[in-house]
């Protein structure tokens, strides 16, 4: 039934232009996805996020578009910052004046080089989005830190969305190569307005000890659908500190998969998920520890107002052969609504004999001594309420090591809290 309802959805999505460069690579993602369902939930890893929305659209290319970059420039990064609207290179946007040399940061459109290393950690056959991204994306970034380089300044990548009169399909991709000993910060950032869906995917690949901080911020219209997967492979020693800002959209999915490749590699990958209204937003991530001697610890966290729905399903592997691995996985949830939903599902699948695994999950309401203690001490219940919903995100945005993006985001989520305690008032 649910094959019969997504034809047509993919035959529209394959009706979009192909790119000027094509690829074997790009044929088969073409052939995946025409012969793929749209996920339902009856499948468990889209069970709890329904996509009947996309359904009832009919997806056609974005059309050229300017957007304002203003609200979006950060200070710290005037001079690298990369710039697409619709998926298309806005270098009007951009300035890339200051990069360090060595370093590259461009648009590489639809030319044979950006074809050497497309698709090697996210290639055909991930998922229907993944592959449409692979199989029909416009223009392509690039970020190349050679060897031994290290980037004192951010590094920043925007892709701002501009729905039409009808809604279009963006399809952003980067990828990221940081060579041996290499380090940088990314700021990768999604925003739009109007109705579209964006299907992005970003690939990461950190050399032996190469150290990336990495901050995605999704904050799409709330017409809009946000669909994206990040592939991160880490070799030896490599180190990888990332978080995920989910802050708009109707409906989003993350999808960050990473591969620990070789021994001494350390992953961090946390999460924030804003959510009021009816919006949904997903994050199903894949930790594979695939050889002995990695790190890797995930904290995520979810805040869930109106009717909306958080979830959370985080799976790790740990390989035959994987021994003295340390992993640690928490999802926690704040539900402020009694229609709020948040469902919360930590993985374990552990095939070696010495490693030191856990992970949990925690979903509840605001603590009641909390409240009682910040009344005692002169705050009305709604700043009360206001104080104790701010500080449970707060120290997923601490770690932001960009000051005027953490400045962005900590005045965002009091923006939305102070919201909600004004809604109560009502």
């Amino acid at each position: 039934m649910v094959a019969v309802e997504a034809a047509p959805f993919a035959e529209r999505l394959l009706a979009l232009p192909r790119p000027c460069e094509w690829t074997e690579l790009r044929a088969q993602a073409e052939t995946a996805l025409a012969g793929a369902a749209l996920p339902g939930t009856h499948e468990e890893a889209w069970k709890y996020t329904d996509l009947a929305p996309l359904r009832g659209l009919d997806f056609g290319p974005a059309p050229a578009a300017e957007a304002d970059i203003a609200p979006h420039i950060l200070p710290e990064a005037r001079g690298t910052r990369l710039v697409f609207v619709n998926g298309r290179y806005a270098p009007h946007a951009s300035n890339v004046a200051s990069l360090p040399p060595g370093v590259r940061l461009m648009n590489l459109g639809c030319s044979s080089e950006m074809a050497k290393g497309l698709g090697s950690l996210a290639g055909a056959g991930q998922d229907p989005f993944s592959d449409l991204n692979l199989a029909r994306f416009q223009d392509g970034a690039l970020l190349v830190v050679p060897k031994g380089v290290r980037v004192e300044v951010p590094l920043h990548v925007v892709f701002l969305q501009q729905g039409g009169e009808a809604p279009a399909a963006v399809l952003p991709r980067l990828h990221v190569v940081l060579e041996r000993g290499a380090s940088a910060v990314l700021v990768e950032e999604y925003a739009g307005a109007g109705t579209y869906l964006t299907a992005a995917v970003t690939e990461v690949l950190l050399r032996e000890d190469a150290q990336l901080v990495h901050d995605r911020v999704q904050r799409e219209s709330a017409e809009a659908f946000h669909v994206s997967r990040l592939a991160l492979r880490l070799d030896r020693g490599a180190r990888y500190e990332g978080r995920t800002i989910s802050l708009g959209a109707r409906l989003s999915r993350s999808m960050p998969h990473a591969a620990m490749a070789a021994e001494g590699a350390e992953l961090t990958l946390d999460g924030l998920a804003l959510l009021d209204g009816a919006r949904l937003a997903d994050t199903h991530s894949v930790i594979d520890h695939l050889v002995p001697h990695c790190t890797s610890r995930q904290a995520f966290k979810v805040i869930a107002d109106g009717a909306s729905r958080g979830v959370f399903n985080g799976k790790i592997f740990v390989r035959p052969g994987a021994q003295s691995t340390d992993a640690r996985q928490q999802c926690r949830g704040l539900l402020l609504s009694p229609t709020a939903k948040i469902d919360a599902k930590p993985e374990l699948e552990i095939f070696a004999d010495d490693v030191k695994c856990a992970h949990g999950a925690a979903i509840g309401q605001l603590d009641p001594e909390g409240l009682f203690y910040l009344r005692s001490r002169g705050l009305d219940p709604d700043l009360a309420r206001n104080v104790l919903t701010y500080a449970f995100a707060a120290d997923v945005l601490t770690g932001i090591p960009v000051a005027s993006l953490r400045r962005q985001l900590r005045q965002a989520v009091l923006a939305r809290t102070r919201s909600s305690a004004l809604k109560a008032l009502s």
